[in-house]
């Protein structure tokens, strides 16, 4: 986090951590022995608070701005694994093309917020960076210099630059719509809150315990923030 985010409202925040996680993601693809393994821990805490944050102040708020259906959890594996696969044609993911050595720079489709609303599935989102969380976990695992990792990781960067260009084009829209600039700039404050909270490894086989223990704690830091306003 550089001196500039600490006063970026929420989505322009978002953002410049997408532009991060996309120039991780390839500073990760073009790198070799240490180093790759220094960038691959770099990205991998990046993302790890990213999404924790995400899921403890965007997501929330997005579920109160656009209602949905009841929480039906993730996407069954089989599904969100077809969806990968078609995702990650050769040359096309996302916005970016791995094939070429670029991840792009981000979604440039204009949305409207009523559009993007009405494409809105919270509970994809979450699904999406659940199976994430899932893939760095295994990637944490694994060698840098070895085979499995490059493979794992091209499917990982597949399905988080997918993710990222959903939320630029579905959520965000709403967020500058639909909250004024207060209290996105409040929001982009918790942000910063809940990533200094959040764990810096993936969790996706935490105990219930240890995941309640993470839970709290960055609900605890959050407190303050919602409660002095």
């Amino acid at each position: 986090m550089t001196a500039h985010d600490l006063d970026l409202e929420a989505v322009d925040f978002l953002l410049n951590q997408h532009a991060q996680i996309r120039a991780g993601l390839r500073e990760v693809a073009g790198a070799h022995g240490p180093a790759k393994a220094a960038a691959f821990a770099d990205l991998r805490r990046l993302i790890t608070v990213h999404e924790t944050a995400e899921q403890e102040v965007l997501h929330p708020r997005m579920r109160e701005l656009v209602p949905g259906p009841p929480d039906a959890g993730a996407r069954p594996a089989r599904e969100r694994e077809s969806s990968a696969a078609e995702s990650s044609a050769p040359g096309s993911f996302g916005s970016g093309s791995f094939g070429s050595g670029s991840f792009g720079s981000g979604s440039s489709a204009p949305a409207g917020a009523a559009s993007a609303a009405a494409r809105l599935d919270v509970n994809s989102l979450l699904g999406q960076e659940r199976h994430g969380t899932e893939l760095l976990a295994e990637l944490d695992r694994l060698d840098p210099a070895s085979p499995e990792f490059d493979k794992r990781f091209t499917r990982l960067a597949v399905e988080i630059i997918a993710h990222a260009d959903h939320e630029e084009l579905e959520e965000f829209p709403v967020v500058r719509e639909r909250l004024d600039l207060d209290e996105r700039l409040r929001m982009g404050h918790a942000l910063r809150v809940a990533e200094a909270a959040a764990p810096r490894h993936p969790q996706p086989a935490a105990t219930p315990a240890s995941v309640g223990a993470i839970v709290d704690r960055v609900r605890t830091a959050l407190r303050d923030v919602f409660t002095s306003h």
